[in-house]
């Protein structure tokens, strides 16, 4: 192991150095020691974060935490570069939740995930926190395991009891070791890439099943659609990101509905203007089609028609039964 590669980092708001000063330099060293990033910090007063990192051939381990904040990984950063990478984080301290590939993982202390620099991800991280972060080469990982990067599991818990939970406590202690004998980490560490490797491939094995995976997207995507829908704004771009995943997964997520997302969100804007106009026969036609995500009456007159075969007004004297949007 090159030790000119190890490094710590270590930074704190105060009086002379405001929190926002600070933030922004902690962006950038985030982004130095893993891959372009974007972060936001959450409400939690003062800022503090230290990130002790060390290379092992191709390996990188570090040990991370900080204050509350949110980390994004998008697109656009994505495209500024080409970093191919695995991400593998054991959970140390507080809570966390990480979206990758329209799936979400709560984290907890002692937990391992697994996520991709090539595609979008998002970091949610609640409470003061410390993480050890493993950060592999892609192309190396596929060469070791064979698996395409879809069938890597992103985005999704691995317990410390589970058989790939024996090589995350492994990189728990040694991100411990790393700090306090240098040394004898890099003794340990000459098996990284291989036991990382072993990781991935028990992880992929002890997966859920593709069809059930497939499920619990869709249905995460269809109850962020729902929760949506009256956001006029709201697009099947909006939807991708929103969900973290690309308009070409978000495509293949309905490809067991006759019509694509628009169409499904469409229908659930009409049942949400359904549902006010039975509750509220008062309302004038425009504040429902404004307040059900529609930019114009006319776009709602004709959205209504297509999915209920009558006029909003007709509607609400017939009080016809409407479709769940599913």
């Amino acid at each position: 192991m090159d030790r000119s590669a190890s490094r710590r980092i270590e930074l704190q708001s105060d009086a002379e150095r405001p929190t926002p000063d600070v933030f922004e330099e902690w962006e950038a060293r985030l982004s130095d020691s893993y891959v372009p990033l974007a972060t936001s910090p959450l409400p939690s007063g003062s800022f503090r974060g230290y990130i002790d990192l060390a290379r092992y051939d191709d390996v990188e381990l570090s040990a991370v935490g900080s204050t509350p904040q949110q980390v994004r990984r998008t697109n656009g950063l994505i495209a500024r570069g080409n970093d191919e990478y695995l991400l593998a984080t054991i959970q140390l301290r507080g809570r966390a939740r990480l979206r990758q590939d329209g799936r979400i993982a709560e984290v907890t202390p002692g937990t391992m995930v697994f996520y991709d620099s090539t595609r979008p991800y998002q970091w949610d991280v609640l409470d003061d926190w410390e993480m050890a972060v493993v950060r592999a080469p892609l192309e190396r990982l596929r060469e070791l395991t064979g698996l395409a990067d879809e069938e890597v599991p992103t985005a999704t818990a691995i317990s410390r009891d589970s058989p790939a939970g024996v090589v995350a406590r492994f990189f728990r202690e040694l991100a411990d070791l790393q700090r306090r004998e240098p040394d004898q980490a890099a003794l340990l560490a000459t098996a990284s890439m291989e036991l990382l490797a072993s990781a991935v491939t028990l992880a992929a094995a002890g997966r859920a099943p593709e069809q059930t995976m497939d499920v619990l997207t869709r249905q995460q995507v269809l109850d962020y659609m729902r929760a949506h829908c009256a956001d006029p704004e709201l697009t099947v771009d909006r939807i991708a990101d929103g969900c973290m995943m690309s308009r070409r997964t978000l495509y293949r997520v309905f490809d067991d509905f006759e019509e694509g997302p628009a169409a499904v969100l469409r229908r659930m804007r009409v049942e949400h203007a359904c549902e006010m106009l039975a509750r509220d026969p008062m309302l004038p036609i425009s504040t429902v089609a404004a307040a059900s995500g529609f930019l114009t009456e006319r776009h709602f007159y004709r959205a209504f028609r297509v999915e209920k075969g009558t006029t909003p007004a007709a509607f609400r004297v017939t009080g016809m039964p409407g479709t769940d949007g599913r």
